[in-house]
């Protein structure tokens, strides 16, 4: 268990806002928190955040990420991939759907939405990886 869950289980919260729960819980606000991860990952491995993911998004074969995120890969994602790539997909755009799916979905990872959505992709045009985040930051936000 977390160290820092251990001090809050129980506690009453009284903010009305997200804002105002995280600061009271933790003592500095989600941009403070924010700034710190961003400066540890700096000091550890030389790279901001936005650098450091599209790394891990271009380094990677769509089948090698989805092993890392999620243990294992099935049969059936192996098709997903392939029906990915063979609609005109990257890989490194693939791996941005896979991982805005993971976190989303509230129903898990559904190979027909995952399809859907990167066919939505396409028509829009979302090809590269940074439009893909631009479109994942904007509908995260709505």
């Amino acid at each position: 268990m977390r160290e820092d869950y251990k001090n809050i289980r129980g506690k009453i919260v009284h903010g009305k806002t997200p804002e105002e729960r995280f600061k009271e819980v933790y003592g500095i606000t989600i941009e403070e928190w924010t700034a710190k991860v961003e400066e540890k990952l700096k000091a550890q491995t030389g790279m901001s955040s936005e650098e450091w993911y599209i790394k891990q998004v271009t380094s990677s074969t769509p089948i090698d990420y989805l092993k890392r995120r999620n243990g294992n890969v099935s049969e059936n994602d192996v098709e997903l991939v392939k029906d990915l790539q063979t609609m005109g997909l990257n890989d490194g755009v693939i791996n941005v759907l896979l991982d805005y799916v993971g976190v989303v979905s509230r129903i898990g990872f559904v190979h027909s939405l995952v399809k859907e959505m990167g066919e939505h992709w396409l028509k829009e045009n979302i090809l590269t990886i940074e439009s893909a985040k631009v479109f994942v930051r904007e509908n995260w936000n709505n």
